[in-house]
């Protein structure tokens, strides 16, 4: 097995391993606290813990609590824990009003990896949307959300950018050509291969964000161009926070391909 070698540029920095995965120690811990405040046991090893306790843990004890936490809370039981939250969160996006004929904020994260093609990365894409337990490990702030809402189709949740309460949000995988004008000028014809979405509102309607993420096979790995596009008066907080937000589950992902 070939070593695997990567660079992940945020919004034109370079983020290391480390500066990665520190932050993923700092989420999980985040995490852990606001579910203990929206009810729910934090438990290692059996035993009960309390805040103060949670801080105690180590980065890879946070990542096993984190996991076998969120494992226990999906579909129906974590929209029921957070249906508060989401009322704040939708306000939000409700009041920013999203639309791809307006002016957009980007969130941006370049990948370049040698040691795993693209073929294996894709693997654990799917893995993630397949198998809950990969779905927890890509970050520490996504939920499981196999439930069926109206038309059957499947929700996510999240905190977007890192940034205030979880949204609750309906994802439709599409074409690029069913996207706005500025996103459609912003695919790179060397780039083969691309996944692109519209995220709403559990109500179907109010639009949230479009993500569109770019790929490329090379002699010895591949290369990606990932961005999601916001509405013009997203907080600078979402946009630089999601960059990174794509940066950690990327990164993940290609750590996942070694497993």
């Amino acid at each position: 097995m070939s070593e695997i070698k990567y660079t992940f540029t945020v919004d034109g920095e370079v983020w290391t391993k480390p500066q990665l995965e520190r932050l993923e120690y700092e989420r999980n811990l985040h995490m852990l606290h606001q579910l203990r405040r929206h009810g729910v046991e934090i438990k290692e090893d059996g035993k009960t813990l309390s805040d103060d306790e949670i801080d105690y843990l180590t980065l890879e004890k946070a990542w096993e609590v984190s996991i076998e936490t969120r494992l226990q809370y999906k579909g129906e039981k974590i929209i029921e824990l957070y249906k508060d939250a989401f009322k704040l969160s939708d306000a939000m996006w409700k009041k920013l009003s999203f639309s791809q004929e307006k002016p957009m904020r980007v969130s941006h994260c370049n990948m370049s990896v040698t040691g795993r093609s693209l073929q294996e990365f894709m693997g654990v894409m799917k893995a993630m949307q397949e198998d809950d337990r990969v779905g927890l490990a890509a970050h520490p702030e996504h939920f499981i959300c196999h439930v069926s809402f109206d038309d059957g189709e499947l929700l996510g949740i999240e905190p977007f950018g890192m940034y205030g309460t979880p949204t609750l949000v309906k994802v439709e995988v599409v074409d690029i050509s069913a996207l706005g004008a500025q996103i459609q000028g912003d695919k790179d014809p060397s780039f083969p291969m691309a996944m692109a979405g519209k995220a709403f509102l559990a109500d179907g309607v109010t639009a949230v964000n479009s993500p569109y993420h770019q790929f490329k096979p090379t002699a010895d790995g591949f290369q990606a161009k990932t961005a999601v596009y916001w509405p013009e008066h997203t907080p600078d907080e979402i946009v630089h926070g999601h960059s990174l937000h794509l940066a950690m589950e990327f990164f993940r992902g290609v750590e996942l391909t070694g497993k």
